[in-house]
This record gives structure tokens, C-alpha cells and sequence, in this order.
């Protein structure tokens, strides 16, 4: 393969380590072997890999090469090379607040040298006044509404920012200096959209609404930032503490924790940069600050080395962590600037109050007049996990059928004389409404239909009635209505006889909405208990070819089983429920799904089931086993033709043999990428 070959498959990696490594191999080589002419890319390519592969600090030494190979052989950089060039450096210099060992003389140095070279170039400088209103921000100067007001006064050109985020830059600043007011205004213009855009404006402006006092525009916003939030958009760290906080001090104090542990847990441990880490903390210390009349409470959230040991941290504790970590970064971005900047903020966290009228999602968000959830009984059947996914309504529909199908009953049972709709009426509505995506609609429809069903006999019915609610209710992120309708559906489908298959679709469904919860140990319990109960194949009276058939279908439910099981043992990030379900389980059970998934040639499932068995023998410490686990991963992709999830598993294999010191072996996984 040639040069320009490689660096166009690396270009094409999702952003990670697996990328990150390729592209440091190969600028390397390049760089000593050459082709000369295609040095420029690779190394512009390295920048761009750890500027969006969460390790900015890297670039800096990287551009600065790029640079000096610009200074030394021009002719080397082709029309594209010399564009991405000036483009990058509005990355690097937008970085450069980040890191509280970048000094303010080597800064303002830098941003000198960018001006110059823009303006020796002739390209305008609108990206570079951005730059110097970024750092002038960032640091906490007292000239950064003038910086701000040179950047957006300036003529525009081929550098400047995208129309969407020069919107949402300067609303999260506004949010920052307390001009909640300017804020409000300014992020309702939000018209644009980019790869970040409008998802982070949406988010500044809901929190700005609330603190004006305005809760039906903070919920219209919020619901409008959550819309637009895509993969590419959901590691901004300072949209992701605004959201915790706008929950917690908007009166949704638990939805606030549950989101932080479903939807960006490792936002606390893994941020892009240390000031990102503390623009997402002090979201978080104000939602926490808000609420520590609930000190007590727990948060369903552990930390390496932070509380007790196999015991989740208590609001007040993670408040002390935020704090803790908070201060300390605050402490050496004010030590660079010689302000109070970023003290001061921390304190205002710390300030932080419920806001005096709460966000409305309305009575079904509340739980209100829903059932209690019940206990699922230890002889129910377990989930069927998709691997390394949420899920997917698709994983319910198959259901609908069932509930209609000449197996039962489709005439509506007698009515009670009320009665406005028959049961069959409201699932033919709910149907309808969720096919058009109102899951709101859908929820409300197939929860009505459940007691009419079972009043009438027909308990599988209703049960499926209960889980499409339920599913619904989860798509339209309503989790708590449907913990307790998925804790309804369970007992009526095992009363009315449902099939096994159909009693794992509705756990799996379950079984992400119970852990975000904080409520997972039911539904861990009926999955060990199924996997216990599962039956020997039973081929008496079957002919050769549905033996077969039913072996492989047999050989799939107890290779599912195992791996729910492991699934849902890891989610809960080491506690153990007594009677050996435990981490230790989990890596077993994942171990031998994969296994048994090979064994039925099914190897993107194989390949999943090892990669978890891999990721849980690495936080249990034992490096060997992980190895091999990760390694299967691979490999397993590879053959399977899974791209992304292959260059996934390669980069956490990547990163085990770096820092347990077998270079040589990562090397060798590298350079099959």
C-alpha cells in the first residue's frame, strides 16, 4: 500500500487510539523513509487525530514540526496541504487555554505568530481575532468583551468560524460572565448547524431561560438541544455540565444523576482537556450544590479510589469530589492568569440554588398514578443483550404481531359501558403513533389498552401491551414510567404463557433502562435464574432437519443468556449481588458466550461477547486475560468484516499493551490497521 493510500484509509478511522497510533505510525515513516511530499499530510493528519481523539496536548509539538517543515520546503505542500495548514491552526490556538502549562507569554507568542503568518498570507484574520478573543476568555481577561466585539466586528473570510458557532461561542460566554439575558437572546437566533451546532447552543440557552426564571423556555430548549444531539456532539464537556445542571436545580434531580450515569459517566473521568474537565465539573458541582439536602442519597456512581469499596458514592461524597478536583484545577488556571477567574466560578456553583419554579415535562414524567415496579420472579428469563448498543424499538415491533395474530383473540372484549375505545382500537392507535414517531402518544395508548386486556383473560396480551408502553416510554426518554410498565409486563407474560424468546426481548429492552436506574439487581437475578433453568435439547420427535434447526436455536438463547448475563453484571461497574454475581461472573459468562457464539458461526457476536470479557478482566486487573479477550475481539471483527467495531477493539488492545509495557505487541496490531 502506498503513502497516499494509508493516510486516506487513516482518514477514514473513527477518531481514537486505533487512529491515533496508525497515524503516528505513519507520519513516522514517512518522516524517515518518506515519500517527502506527502509528509505535510501525515503530520497534519497526527494533528488532527489527537486534537479530536481527546489528546490536544500532543498537537502542539506536532504543529510546531508542520510549521517549521512549511518554513523549510514550501514546494512540499500542495493546494490542500497549505489549506488544512492555516485551517488547523484555529485548532491548536483554540487549545491552547486548555492546558494550564501553556503560559500566557508562550500564547500570546503563538498568536503573534499566527497573525503573522495569516496576515503574510493574505487569508484575513477573523480566525485569529477569534483565537485572542478565545484566550482572552479563557484566562479570565478583562478585555474579553473587547476581543469579542473586534472578532465579530471584523470582515468575514475563508477562515472564519461557521455561522452556527459563532453563535454558540459567544452564548456559552455570555452563560460564563453571568449575561444570562444576552445569552437567552442571542441562542434563540440559533439558525445553523455544524458538527456541534445547534445541540451546544440549545443546551447554553435552556440554562440561561432558567435562570431567568422562564421554565416552559428552558424545557423548550432543552428538549430542542437533546433533539440535536448526535455522536459527534455529545463529548462537549461544558453542554454536558449545563445539562446536569439545568435537571438538578430545574426540580429533576434524579433524571440529572441518571443521565450522568448513562449518558456520560466517563465525562468524569476521561475528559478532553483539564479545562474542559473543569467547565463540565462546574455544571456538576451546581446541580450537586442545589441538592444536598439529599447528601445522603445515593448516586449509583463509584470512582477508582474515591469512597468505599464496593459501594456507590453518596450525593454529598461526589459533591466533595467535584469540589476537590474543581479547586484544584481552578487553582492553576487562576495561577497562570493572575486572576481570580475560574475561584470565582466555583464559588458561584457553590451558590447554586433549585430554581424557585420548576421545568413541567408533564404528569407522565412524574410517574404519577403508574404501578409500582414489581419484582421480577427468580424463574423468569433473561434478556437477550445487543451487544455494545442501546436499545432499539426494533427489538420490540416483532411483538406487534403477536398481539393481533390469529393465536388470539382480535375482536374487542365487552367494554365496560364507559368505555370510550376497545383495547384492539387503542394498539391500532398506539401503532400508529409510534410509526410516526409520537412515542408520547404511543405510551399513553398501549398503557390504556393493559387493564381492559387483562381483565379480560388475555394476560400475554396485555403483557406485550405493557412492554410496547413501556418501550415507548423509554424512546421518549420518560425512563421512569417505563421502569414501572417494563415491571408490569413481566408478571403478566410469564401468567399467560409467553414463549422464552419473547420473555428475553422485553428483559433486554429492560435491562438498560433498570441500570440507569440504579435498579438493576432484579433483572440480574432473573437473568442467573434463567440461565439456570435453561432446559437440555430436546430432539425427541423431530426430524433430522428442525433437530437442527432447534439446535441452533437452542444454542443462541443459552449463548444470549450468558452474555445478558455478563452484560448486565458489567454495567453495574463491579457490585456484587451475593450468591457469585459478581465481576468474576461476568468475565466468566462473557468468556464462554463467545465461545458458544463462534461455536454457531456467529462471529460479530463472538467478537462482542470477547471484547467485554477483555474489558472486564482489564478493570479486574488481570492483563493476561484481557489481552487474549481483547485480542479475540479483534481478530474476530476482522474476519467478520466489522470495521469500526475492529479499529474499536484495537485501540483499547492498543492502549492495554502500551501501558503494561509490550510495545512490540501493540506495534504488531498497528500495523495490521
Amino acid at each position: 500500500m502506498n503513502a497516499a493510500q494509508e493516510l486516506h484509509n487513516i482518514r477514514h478511522m473513527p477518531y481514537g487510539t486505533a487512529r491515533t497510533a496508525a497515524a503516528e505510525a505513519a507520519a513516522r515513516k514517512i518522516e524517515a523513509d518518506g515519500p517527502q511530499e506527502h509528509l505535510a499530510e501525515a503530520l497534519l493528519d497526527l494533528v488532527e487525530a489527537y486534537t479530536f481523539g481527546g489528546e490536544g496536548a500532543k498537537s502542539f509539538v506536532v504543529f510546531a514540526r508542520a510549521l517549521r517543515h512549511w518554513d523549510a520546503s514550501p514546494e512540499l505542500f500542495d493546494a490542500s496541504d497549505e489549506h488544512n495548514l492555516f485551517w488547523e491552526f484555529k485548532w491548536v490556538a483554540s487549545d491552547l487555554p486548555d492546558f494550564p502549562q501553556i503560559t500566557a507569554a508562550q500564547a500570546e507568542a503563538f498568536l503573534d505568530d499566527m497573525q503573522r503568518r495569516f496576515e503574510l498570507q493574505g487569508s484575513g484574520i477573523s480566525a485569529v481575532l477569534a483565537a485572542r478573543f478565545g484566550w482572552a476568555w479563557q484566562s479570565g481577561a478583562t478585555d474579553a468583551e473587547q476581543r469579542r466585539l473586534a472578532w465579530i466586528s471584523s470582515p468575514r473570510d475563508d477562515f472564519d468560524d461557521c455561522h452556527a458557532c459563532v453563535i454558540g461561542r459567544q452564548t456559552d460566554f455570555f452563560m460564563e460572565q453571568g449575561r444570562f439575558a444576552e445569552a437567552f437572546e442571542l441562542g434563540r437566533t440559533q439558525d445553523g448547524r455544524c458538527n456541534i451546532e445547534p445541540a451546544k447552543t440549545f443546551h447554553a440557552t435552556a440554562l440561561a431561560a432558567l435562570n431567568l426564571g422562564q421554565p416552559a423556555e428552558s424545557l423548550n430548549f432543552y428538549n430542542r438541544a437533546t433533539a440535536s444531539d448526535t455522536r459527534a456532539n455529545r463529548d462537549l464537556a461544558s453542554s454536558r455540565g449545563q445539562s446536569f445542571e439545568l435537571l438538578a436545580r430545574g426540580g429533576h434531580f434524579e433524571r440529572a444523576l441518571r443521565e450522568l450515569r448513562g449518558d456520560y459517566r466517563d465525562m468524569l473521568t476521561d475528559p478532553p482537556s483539564p479545562l474542559q474537565h473543569l467547565r463540565f465539573l462546574l455544571g456538576l458541582l451546581a446541580g450537586l450544590s442545589a441538592n444536598l439536602d439529599s447528601g445522603e442519597q445515593s448516586t449509583g456512581i463509584s470512582l477508582p479510589g474515591v469512597g468505599q469499596q464496593g459501594r456507590d458514592m453518596t450525593v454529598a461524597e461526589l459533591h466533595a469530589w467535584a469540589l476537590g478536583k474543581s479547586r484544584g484545577y481552578s487553582s492553576a488556571f487562576d495561577a497562570r492568569s493572575g486572576t481570580t477567574y475560574y475561584a470565582d466560578l466555583v464559588e458561584r456553583a457553590l451558590a447554586a440554588e433549585r430554581a424557585t419554579s420548576p421545568l413541567d415535562f408533564g404528569p407522565a414524567y412524574g410517574g404519577a398514578g403508574e404501578p409500582a415496579v414489581q419484582a421480577v420472579p427468580t424463574n423468569s428469563v433473561a434478556p437477550v443483550a445487543t451487544p455494545d448498543a442501546p436499545p432499539q424499538r426494533s427489538g420490540l415491533a416483532r411483538l406487534w404481531s403477536k398481539l393481533t395474530d390469529s393465536g388470539t383473540s382480535v375482536h374487542e372484549p365487552e367494554a365496560a359501558p364507559d368505555a370510550a375505545i376497545g383495547p384492539d382500537s387503542l394498539l391500532a392507535r398506539a401503532e400508529e403513533a409510534a410509526a410516526r414517531k409520537d412515542y408520547s402518544a404511543a405510551t399513553r395508548d398501549y398503557a390504556e389498552a393493559i387493564t381492559p386486556l387483562e381483565t379480560a383473560g388475555w394476560l400475554e396480551r396485555a403483557g406485550l401491551a405493557a412492554a410496547e408502553a413501556a418501550q415507548c416510554a423509554t424512546l421518549d426518554r420518560n425512563e421512569e414510567r417505563a421502569h414501572a410498565l417494563f415491571g408490569r409486563a413481566l408478571p403478566l407474560l410469564r401468567s399467560g404463557g409467553a414463549d422464552a424468546g419473547t420473555l428475553a426481548a422485553i428483559l433486554a429492552a429492560w435491562a438498560p433502562v433498570a441500570d440507569r436506574m440504579n435498579d438493576a439487581e432484579a433483572q440480574i437475578r432473573a437473568t442467573a435464574a434463567a440461565l439456570a433453568a435453561h432446559p437440555e435439547l430436546d430432539r425427541a420427535g423431530l426430524t433430522e432437519e428442525l433437530a437442527e434447526k432447534r439446535a441452533q436455536e437452542w444454542g443462541i438463547e443459552r449463548a444470549t443468556l450468558r452474555d445478558t448475563l455478563a452484560r448486565s453484571l458489567a454495567a453495574t461497574r463491579g457490585r456484587s449481588f451475593g450468591d457469585g454475581l459478581d465481576s468474576e461472573r461476568a468475565a466468566s459468562e462473557a468468556l464462554r458466550a463467545g465461545e458458544e457464539f463462534a461455536q454457531l458461526g456467529m462471529l460479530a457476536d463472538a467478537s462482542h461477547a470477547f471484547w467485554l470479557a477483555g474489558k472486564i478482566h482489564r478493570d479486574r486487573g488481570d492483563t493476561e486475560a484481557a489481552v487474549w479477550g481483547l485480542e479475540s475481539a479483534f481478530e474476530g471483527f476482522s474476519a467478520a468484516k466489522k470495521r469500526k467495531e475492529r479499529l474499536l477493539a484495537a485501540g483499547e488492545l492498543i492502549a492495554l499493551l502500551k501501558e503494561t509495557g509490550q510495545q512490540d505487541r501493540a506495534s504488531a496490531i498497528v500495523a495490521q490497521l
